[in-house]
């Protein structure tokens, strides 16, 4: 299924010679195939340079789903979007990760943590080199450019 490109990127297209797009909170909410559909639109738009969201691993995607499937489900918003490599997904969409902030890292940095986080990032001392970067990759933020 391809998104019609909406005329907010058709104006943007003709009035930015640099845009930056920012889908905080939305792409959860859309399947591998809308997500790839809007990656299209916004890179048909030349401005477009910059694109920012907020990303979920699939295991993030399967805790969500555990603990507010149901009702989520019930209102018709399910969580969908998580791919296994977000770098691989949006490259092939024609767009290049330039940085990943993890969201467990960001939460600390900023003292806004969960409870308990503590014991968590003590137990993911002993780990593998791979389960910590799961668990780094989580959930994140991502900053992608126009490849």
């Amino acid at each position: 299924m391809r998104l019609r490109e909406p005329e907010v990127l058709r104006r943007v297209g003709g009035v930015s010679r640099t845009a930056l797009v920012v889908t905080e909170g939305l792409l959860v909410y859309l399947g591998d195939e809308k997500v790839a559909s809007l990656a299209r639109a916004l890179h048909h738009v030349p401005s477009i340079k910059w694109w920012i969201s907020d990303i979920g691993s699939p295991r993030l995607l399967e805790i969500l789903n555990k603990q507010w499937g149901k009702a989520v489900a019930a209102g018709n918003a399910p969580f969908l979007f998580a791919p296994a490599d977000s770098p691989a997904f949006f490259a092939r969409l024609g767009w290049r990760e330039i940085e990943f902030r993890s969201g467990l890292e960001e939460a600390h940095r900023l003292k806004r943590e969960m409870p308990m986080m503590w014991l968590w990032r003590f137990l993911g001392r002993f780990g593998s080199p791979q389960k910590r970067e799961e668990f780094r990759r989580l959930s994140g933020y991502i900053l992608l450019e126009r490849a």
